[in-house]
């Protein structure tokens, strides 16, 4: 039977501060894959934040509530979480893969991208960036905005917190926050193995935008895909992410019901502009 995919959207995160992570479909051949589960299942902790935002109160909670739900869990930091990390994710037979990533800018074709830990270098991958599985990004804190006109009032204070330019902008990178991130080509045309009805917790700026990664990742074996559809504070998303596997593993309610009781538990008051909080789920 053919498999659709249902996008749902469950009203407004709050934002205190922007921080962190900025998906076309590719088609994979599907295969007949036997998989063989021994022992309890596993969950992994991809954390490409984890020396720019460390947080060891989202590591204890998080694996609490997974080993409470019977998972055995594995936590990967910036260093490890490499482009060959990501090709080899699938044989790793995770159940449950949680991601905390930076946002990035404007990628080409608007695909949502994973950053993973390693500088970018033109003379590396070079293989993976002809064929567009891997592209350079730069986090969305690290990009600098310069107004195009120096001679105008360009910025409007909204609140404590937030202000936003009303001009035109000129945009800044340097080479030293250029980092390599996968794209949804990696996932459909360079990941080994498929994933075994895995859920994905995508939690960075813009994981949920489109649903390109969302596409190749269920054509990859992922049953559900969670993430945001605009920018986030790293402070609200690993909040959001905590209470979302509180409902959902020790209280055991499904995703669906999860993402909405977490939506009216959030202040949408206190939000500099609006979030989604969104999943796409795998329908047979």
């Amino acid at each position: 039977m053919d498999k659709k995919n249902r996008l749902i959207v469950f009203g407004l995160i709050a934002l205190v501060a922007v921080s962190i992570a900025s998906l076309s479909g590719f088609m994979v051949t599907e295969q007949s894959v036997e998989t063989v589960s021994s022992g309890p299942p596993k969950a992994v902790i991809i954390d490409q934040l984890s020396e720019e935002f460390p947080n060891e109160f989202f590591y204890k909670k998080a694996v609490e509530y997974l080993e409470t739900a019977g998972y055995k869990v594995d936590i990967v930091t910036t260093k490890d979480i490499t482009v060959d990390y990501y090709k080899n994710l699938p044989e790793k037979n995770y159940k449950m893969v949680i991601v905390r990533t930076h946002g990035a800018d404007n990628t080409e074709g608007n695909n949502v991208v994973l950053f993973t830990g390693e500088k970018y270098q033109d003379d590396k991958y070079i293989q993976e960036q002809l064929f567009g599985q891997v592209t350079k990004a730069a986090p969305l804190l690290e990009v600098a905005y310069k107004p195009a006109d120096e001679s105008e009032s360009n910025w409007v204070i909204v609140n404590d917190t937030y202000s936003y330019l009303k001009s035109s902008v000129k945009k800044e990178t340097s080479a030293e926050n250029e980092f390599f991130a996968i794209s949804p080509k990696l996932v459909s045309d360079s990941m080994k193995g498929k994933f075994d009805d895995t859920v994905f917790i995508l939690g960075g700026c813009n994981t949920l935008s489109n649903p390109s990664m969302a596409t190749s990742l269920f054509k990859r074996g992922a049953s559900a895909v969670i993430g945001w559809d605009n920018k986030v504070g790293s402070t609200d998303n690993d909040n959001a992410i905590l209470y979302f596997l509180q409902l959902h593993l020790t209280q055991d309610f499904d995703i669906e019901k999860s993402v909405d009781i977490l939506r009216d538990a959030m202040n949408p008051q206190l939000m500099p502009f609006p979030a989604n909080f969104t999943h796409y789920q795998n329908l047979v």
